[in-house]
């Protein structure tokens, strides 16, 4: 296959391939039949399909517009962003407890039923995409919930699709060797990532993401506006739109959200437009410059988000030769602007960025970098990708272990830097607060220390105060056994090691089992192993990048063993304080305790 050409998916015998990209906001779908180019699916006319779902009280499940229409009428029945409750385990919709796997299950189940629908072909492979950020867990789930609908699903990092599609559709220049960032602006949330050209595909160095920044954001903007322009004339009725109580009002609140997301989307094509305010009854004029001016702050956290994420991996500003825009939200011309001032590069942008990942997806070869089989005991592991950070309420650093038989087991932690975790992914809610709450092993509560002083740092961005060598003195993690919430201790034992010119490493060999007890039943999990990263401080939050990790994880159910694996590691920024000879690691879900060795 030549490289840059618009290439022709063919499939011996019949059936149809599916590229499925399950997004925050909307699921869209790409149909590939034998010896046709591949086109997007349709749902009640249109690409994109609303990943909203409303539930019944019995086995009914809505998707897409027909979940926004009856939630009208019954809210409590209704979730608007499914793929948000990944680690919830179960979700409650009305009266109605569903598991994760089968709210997924509800838009892939549209899609493969759509696609059987307009081809009247069986579906003989589905592609579907995950965040790059997304661990072993989390990918578990999606899988699982694919594995309910289609045939033979493989799973591919959504900037590796993205970067495929415009290198082997769009015509976009990559020599081997060279990186790009993709910038996937969608409207429910921001990702970036770092990814290098490979002789057999793409290597992904480092990922950020912003679950509270995204074309939504912009939206609420342009409502703002409208409510200080004519709401403050009326504040009860404004309060109807934004605030809705009835029937008819949440109906005129989603007309105006509408509108908005509509005249957003026009001035990406003309410079004026006007908004229909429901009840008000009144046409308000928007131009393309007052929209970049409520966008621009916006805008500007998903460039310095870029920025950062270049300047935390190696040699990647120096081999930068390009920038891939995909999501709906990045087709604003001001997105554009933004990116080539800062980094002297004209990005890529296609006509439906939307469709960029979908699509790309379904050129990958099963064998390529960046693509994992269902074959691989649930695990999704992606070769020859360190995958990056995810910025959420959970913050930690993770290594995972692949769950067998039926104990399906997920330990959420922080081991200061990087924590070990057997098949687990910390919560991933909107907003972006962090972490784990703090105890030790005994339980005994200890007070959180406060610095006496405002940070210094090295030239290499690295807290002073963190340089030298730290020892574990205590460890708590929460996670699931069977679906059943535990918490895990130990006295820790890991060694780990800062250096003044941006380095950390953690020797793992000394760590102490972290314990836990279900049912009567003792479980351990054992860390063995080494790695290193390059590491900086902003604002109380550490950093990593380019993660070399060498080690095992051993899960024991009593004195057998349940599951071994080989070390590997998620990279998500932390919280963090220092002070004096103390450390600690702290957040949502458990919390590491550290003192100075020298």
């Amino acid at each position: 296959m030549r490289r840059g050409s618009r290439t022709v998916i063919s499939v011996g015998g019949a059936g149809a391939r599916l590229g499925i990209d399950f997004g925050t906001f909307n699921t869209v779908a790409v149909l590939a039949l034998p010896g046709r180019e591949p086109r997007p699916m349709l749902f009640d006319g249109s690409p994109l399909l609303r990943s909203a779902v409303w539930a019944d009280t019995g086995e009914r499940m809505l998707v897409g517009q027909d979940a926004l229409h009856t939630s009208i009428s019954f809210p409590q029945s209704f979730e608007p962003y499914p793929k948000r409750c990944v680690d919830d385990g179960t979700v409650l919709l009305g009266e109605r407890e569903i598991t994760v796997e089968d709210l997924f299950a509800v838009p892939l189940r549209r899609v493969a039923t759509e696609a059987r629908l307009s081809t009247g072909e069986p579906i003989t492979e589905a592609v579907l995409t995950f965040p790059a950020a997304w661990g072993t867990q989390r990918r578990a789930t999606l899988l699982a919930a694919a594995n309910k609908i289609l045939p033979t699903v493989r799973l591919v990092a959504e900037p590796v699709a993205a970067a495929n599609f415009f290198v082997e559709v769009a015509g976009s220049q990559l020599p081997v060797g060279q990186c790009a960032v993709v910038y996937d602006f969608g409207a429910g949330t921001f990702d970036v990532t770092v990814v290098r050209r490979t002789g057999d595909g793409f290597e992904i160095l480092a990922t950020e993401g912003l679950a509270d920044c995204g074309g939504l954001d912009i939206d609420a903007a342009i409502v703002e506006r409208l409510g200080a322009a004519i709401g403050a004339g009326d504040e009860s009725t404004w309060n109807r739109l934004t605030s809705p109580v009835t029937a008819s009002d949440r109906r005129a609140s989603q007309q105006l959200w509408a509108n908005a997301r509509a005249g957003k989307e026009m001035l990406a094509r003309t410079t004026t437009t006007v908004i229909h305010v429901p009840l008000f009854d009144v046409e308000l004029p928007l131009g393309r410059e007052e929209l970049e001016e409520l966008a621009e702050p916006i805008i500007a956290r998903t460039v310095a988000t870029t920025r950062r994420v270049l300047g935390r991996t190696e040699d990647a500003e120096e081999t930068l030769a390009a920038i891939f825009l995909s999501g709906g939200s990045s087709r604003m011309p001001a997105v554009s602007s933004a990116l080539h001032r800062a980094l002297d590069i004209t990005p890529s942008v296609v006509e439906q960025p939307e469709l960029v990942v979908a699509e790309g997806s379904l050129r990958i070869p099963a064998t390529s970098a960046g693509s994992a089989t269902a074959a691989a005991e649930s695990t999704a592991a992606v070769p020859a990708v360190p995958a990056g950070s995810w910025t959420s309420r959970w913050r930690s650093r993770r290594v995972r272990v692949a769950g067998v038989a039926a104990a399906v087991v997920g330990i959420l932690g922080a081991v200061a830097t990087i924590t070990a975790i057997a098949s687990g992914d910390g919560p991933d809610r909107s907003g972006s607060g962090a972490g784990n709450l703090a105890a030790n092993v005994s339980s005994t509560p200890t007070s959180t220390p406060t610095p006496s002083v405002t940070p210094t740092v090295t030239a290499s961005g690295v807290d002073s105060c963190m340089v030298g060598v730290w020892r574990e003195v205590s460890d708590q993690k929460t996670g699931k056994i069977n679906n059943r919430n535990v918490q895990y201790t130990g006295p820790g034992g890991t060694l780990q090691t800062y250096t003044a010119d941006g380095r950390v490493t953690l020797d793992f060999n000394r760590s102490k089992d972290l314990t836990t007890t279900v049912g009567g039943v003792k479980w351990r999990q054992r860390t063995r192993g080494t790695a290193s990263a390059n590491v900086y401080h902003r604002n109380g939050i550490e950093y990593v990048s380019n993660v070399r990790a060498k080690g095992s994880i051993t899960l024991y159910r009593g004195s057998s063993r349940n599951n071994s694996d080989p070390l590997t590691l998620i990279l998500e920024p932390s919280e963090y304080i220092c002070t004096g000879d103390k450390m600690r690691f702290f957040g949502d879900g458990g919390s590491s305790e550290w003192v100075r060795v020298r």
